[in-house]
């Protein structure tokens, strides 16, 4: 669920700041659809990293 969110607001944001600055329909599209995909990217590649950083440390302990 998180990455749906993440993908939804990251997406919305660009696609807001395309409309403010007097993007077509395409392009408004477009942000919508790279930079959410974008933020669901770099959500994943968070987990991934932050897991692999706790699993180092417990087996430290």
């Amino acid at each position: 669920m998180a990455y749906l969110l993440t993908a939804i607001m990251t997406g919305c944001v660009a696609a807001m700041i395309s409309i403010f600055t007097g993007g077509g329909f395409m392009q408004v599209l477009w942000n919508y659809i790279l930079f959410g995909h974008l933020g669901m990217a770099t959500l994943a590649l968070a987990t991934v990293a932050s897991t692999l950083i706790d699993r180092k440390h417990r087996s430290d302990a």
